[in-house]
């Protein structure tokens, strides 16, 4: 089992000797004509050298002569609020696709045939009052849950806002999907 990598590896190297070796040398091909060759005309006379002048009127301070060199490697220590940006982007992009959503399912429940598959949601959507406090309410609890669990474990915050993210995309698309689909009948 260990010497398939190997073996992969090795195969791969004489593939890629195999087709360096295939290369052909560049080389010149000269073609006799009956042309003469170019001449490069200058009509204009270059400028006599002179004193080079400078825009700037003050003179620079010279550099100090105890300057050190650190003997050690410098670490990059990130900030503390590390990725506390990035994070409250995803949770902006979680509101708006909320937001997306609520907009896409009540465009998509003004065509015949279509209608709410979310079992939880399904009695709500008949009102557009109750199914915004509704779609409000759980969009404002996922906000401030993640908020809260990115303060206490960011990596299970970013997972958890990223699936969120990952699946209200989806389900816009299909809402647009379906509306699309209806709009074509």
């Amino acid at each position: 089992m260990k010497s398939k990598p190997i073996l992969i590896a090795l195969a791969a190297f004489i593939i890629a000797a195999g087709s360096l070796a295939a290369v052909e040398p560049a080389s010149e091909v000269l073609i006799v004509t009956a042309l003469k060759p170019a001449v490069a005309l200058n009509f204009l006379p270059l400028p006599e050298p002179g004193p080079v002048g400078f825009l700037i009127a003050e003179t620079l301070p010279a550099p100090a002569s105890n300057l050190s060199i650190p003997l050690t490697i410098p670490l990059y220590r990130p900030a503390p609020k590390s990725g506390k940006a990035l994070f409250d982007a995803n949770l902006v992009l979680m509101v708006g696709l909320n937001i997306a959503d609520y907009i896409s399912t009540r465009e998509a429940l003004k065509y015949p045939g279509l209608m709410e598959t979310n079992p939880l949601m399904k009695p709500f959507v008949k009102s557009p009052a109750a199914f915004a406090a509704i779609k409000l309410g759980t969009t404002a609890l996922s906000y401030w849950s993640m908020k809260a669990i990115f303060k206490r474990n960011k990596t299970v915050a970013w997972v958890m806002t990223t699936a969120s993210n990952v699946l209200l995309s989806y389900v816009v698309a299909n809402n647009m999907r379906l509306i699309q689909g209806a709009r074509a009948r």
